[in-house]
């Protein structure tokens, strides 16, 4: 079967995930965009409407107590009421001027009340201005008092139609929003739904560019595993690293198998019959061996980083070398003490392969304070706390997390401190944890930290470990570690 190359195929997987989870947030922002605003444009609306009542509702009272006031002052024109009348005046004038005046944000019918109100308190401004001038003798006076106390008997009835035109104007636009608010449920139900088959498509097409190609891969191990190479190639349908790791696999397939046919051409051609298949039974004795010999493996992990550095896969190469130096080092290390330099090594080799599998979200930083060359720790003691504190520590994390290992020495006592910002402990657990190290020192386990104080304990008698940890914090891991000298090393 023939498949169409496309742009597509040739970007990596790391930008192909970007993409996606690119495009699924931004069909989570805007659900969470629509949302906001529709709240913001809701609230926005009700405060204004709430603001509006509140100012109507403020110069009806204002008109109210300037006409009490007035009441009291033509009753006693004191300077005391004179004063209070001067306040009550300009608190009417200042809550009228408040009041709301642009037509396109109050509509017709609240215009017309509100001029009606402004133009009336002006008209009504000049006749009471005129009758306190005037001597309570004058025969006019009387007839002017009343004719202001019924312009402000109108006032206080414009502002009481001005309030009623408010509220009716909120509920009518109460009424032509509730439709749209009603509808924004709809669609963020509709933007989930398609957020929903945008994830479950993007699962499909990583399901068939990662996990199939993988499966496959898998496969045709086995098959070869069982020495089995008449298997057809696996065909790369991308130009990615997925593409680029079959694209590898079908060579090295048929790199072992010429190398196999041409062992087993010269066994045939340099040998006796019976030798031949001496040695024939050697050789299938040998793969069955290598199926299970970490030796196996690590040669053709030689083998494979050999092809990466000639197709220039520099990246594929050094975690193919780290990880060879992991084996490397697991499989010739049989002294129980190490000098430091070597287990940094093997630490940084680990770390670099973790790096490249978290995608660099886990950070990882050291802070040596003393000569690598000239102390010795217990061997396998810096990766398996790191891998701890990964596995347990920060593996829930999506935002990644940091490793700090920190050395120092200290007159005869060298500290190791391994520190993470993962979840944590509690003293619960802490107390568990210290538990299963002494049952580990019991019954033999090894359980990561339990098999370090095991083998701490008979090392070092006097050396220490100490767990510093709270939820939500993090955790710290030290060791103290005594130093031997030259001369105490010997004798030992």
């Amino acid at each position: 079967m023939i498949h169409r190359k496309t742009p597509w195929s040739h970007v990596s997987i790391r930008h192909k995930v970007m993409t996606w989870v690119v495009a699924i947030l931004l069909l989570v922002g805007i659900s969470v965009s629509v949302s906001i605003v529709a709240l913001e444009v809701m609230i926005r609306d009700y405060e204004r409407l709430s603001i509006d009542n509140y100012k109507c509702y403020e110069v009806q009272k204002a008109i109210d107590a300037e006409r009490n006031v007035f009441l009291d002052l033509t009753r006693d024109p004191s300077q005391r009421n004179h004063d209070r009348f001067t306040k009550a005046c300009a608190k009417t004038r200042q809550c009228i001027t408040a009041l709301p005046t642009k037509y396109a944000d109050i509509g017709e019918d609240r215009y017309a009340r509100t001029w009606n109100l402004c133009n009336g308190y002006y008209g009504y401004v000049e006749y009471r201005d005129r009758l306190l001038a005037m001597d309570p003798s004058d025969e006019a006076y009387t007839t002017e008092l009343y004719r202001v106390i019924d312009m402000q008997d109108s006032l206080s009835e414009y502002s009481l139609r001005l309030i009623q035109e408010t509220m009716e104007y909120g509920n009518r636009h109460y009424n032509n929003q509730k439709e749209i608010l009603h509808n924004i449920p709809i669609v963020l139900i509709l933007l989930s739904a398609m957020a929903l088959l945008f994830v479950i498509s993007i699962l499909r097409l990583l399901s068939a560019m990662v996990v199939h190609p993988i499966l496959l891969l898998a496969e045709e191990s086995r098959a070869i595993a069982a020495n089995d190479f008449s298997r057809k190639d696996l065909y790369p349908r991308t130009h990615d690293e997925i593409g680029e790791l079959i694209r590898s696999f079908n060579r090295m397939k048929h790199a072992m198998a010429d190398y196999i046919a041409t062992r087993e051409k010269l066994h045939k051609e340099e040998m006796e019959k019976l030798e031949m298949e001496k040695n024939m039974e050697h050789i299938r004795l040998e793969m069955l061996k290598s199926q299970v010999n970490p030796h196996f493996l690590f040669n053709t992990l030689n083998m494979i980083s050999c092809m990466a550095r000639l197709e220039d896969a520099e990246t594929t190469d050094k975690m193919i070398v780290s990880l060879g130096n992991l084996f490397r080092y697991n499989l010739r290390t049989k002294e129980q003490e190490v000098y430091l330099e070597q287990e940094l090594e093997a630490l940084d080799d680990y770390m670099y392969i973790q790096q490249m599998r978290y995608d660099s979200r886990i950070t990882y930083k050291k802070d040596i304070r003393v000569d690598p060359c000239s102390v010795r720790i217990p061997s396998f003691t810096l990766q398996p706390i790191v891998e701890n504190a990964l596995i347990h520590g920060m593996k829930e994390k999506e935002d990644g997390g940091r490793i700090l290992l920190r050395i120092w020495q200290k007159e005869d006592v060298l500290t190791i401190s391994i520190m993470d910002n993962g979840r944590g402990m509690d003293l619960q657990e802490k107390e568990a944890l210290f538990q299963k190290m002494q049952d580990s020192e019991r019954t033999g386990r090894s359980i990561g930290l339990g098999n370090i104080y095991r083998r701490m304990q008979v090392l070092y008698p006097d050396g220490r470990g100490r767990i510093y940890s709270k939820p939500g914090t993090g955790t710290i891991i030290q060791l103290m570690i005594p130093q031997r000298t030259e001369k105490e090393g010997i004798t030992q």
